[in-house]
């Protein structure tokens, strides 16, 4: 091309054209790609910061399930707000990271939200958002709801009293980082139930019952994002003022179920692969596009002199 260039180009011109060629080629590998993006390494937060989650609180929940997930997620660090039925159904979601159901009725969830909600719900998971359910909202990510996890719900295992149960964590856990945590935890037991399936091979315990060895809490993705579903309620603090809800405070539980939802949040968001349009123009196609003006330069010049030659 260099040879084809110099024998088009005039002497008297080949200065300035040459000129213009070195200015291309400086606007070319400077701009930048586009994406906005900084590929320096930075350091994994351990906490929600940035992140803006969002808590279901329309008819049919539990609101003291509701304020106490809200200020487990506010302890996050997270940027927290409350969420209706009909906000979803507006598109409400795009603003957001997680979605949490409370506990409460998951039969009353699906009829507030109608075939459109249930939809834009599974979408905002399905496009690398995550879902965080507990009790009546781990139910309602089942089959029986929006059917995140392709498997159901048993009935309560110790029948439908409320009291404290023993819970085994699963600290060989292939999702949730739960090396650290403790053999055990006491958590609010309330007709609590276990999650199963014919294919559970995608499906990640992270918490047992002594009684039968079956799952109460469970990790999983879903298309690009991700879902979290607990039976029994390790939201509440129970004897601790900052769930925000005296309810279940006369329980005596020295241990809080926070710090390993919070490992269970950070995994939700980190594994999760929210799709996202890259704005501007790529370097290829600055790079395509220069060449193919720098042969359109060459050729216009070798045209003028052909004609004038």
């Amino acid at each position: 091309m260099i040879q084809m260039f110099t024998q088009i180009v005039s002497p008297r011109n080949r200065k300035a054209t040459f000129t213009i060629v070195i200015l291309l080629f400086i606007v070319l590998t400077t701009i930048p790609d586009g994406s906005g993006v900084s590929q320096e390494p930075s350091s994994s937060p351990s906490d929600l910061s940035e992140i803006n989650v969002v808590v279901y609180g329309d008819v049919g929940v539990l609101s003291s399930s509701t304020q106490a997930l809200e200020n487990m997620f506010l302890w996050m660090n997270a940027t927290v707000n409350i969420v209706y039925a009909f906000q979803i159904q507006n598109g409400t979601l795009d603003s957001y990271d997680l979605i949490a159901f409370p506990g409460g009725s998951a039969p009353i969830y699906f009829q507030s939200l109608g075939d459109e909600g249930l939809d834009i719900v599974r979408d905002f998971v399905r496009n690398g958002g995550s879902y965080f359910g507990i009790c009546g909202g781990s139910m309602f990510g089942t089959n029986t709801g929006l059917g995140l996890f392709n498997g159901t719900y048993s009935n309560a295992i110790n029948g439908s009293g409320t009291y404290l149960t023993e819970i085994y964590v699963n600290r060989n856990s292939t999702g949730p980082d739960l090396t650290t945590e403790p053999e055990s935890y006491q958590t609010l037991y309330w007709a609590s139930a276990y999650f199963y399936s014919d294919d559970m091979s995608n499906v990640i315990p992270l918490s047992t019952y002594p009684s039968n060895d079956r799952p109460g809490m469970i990790a999983l993705t879903y298309g690009d994002g991700t879902v979290f579903l607990s039976s029994p309620h390790p939201e509440y603090k129970e004897g601790d003022s900052r769930d925000g809800v005296t309810l279940y405070d006369e329980f005596d539980d020295p241990d809080s179920e926070w710090g390993l939802l919070l490992k269970v949040s950070r995994w939700l968001i980190d594994e999760s692969r929210p799709q996202v349009v890259q704005e501007g123009i790529q370097f290829t196609t600055y790079l395509v596009l220069g060449t193919v003006g720098l042969l359109g330069l060459i050729v216009s010049i070798y045209l003028v002199r052909s004609r004038s030659s």
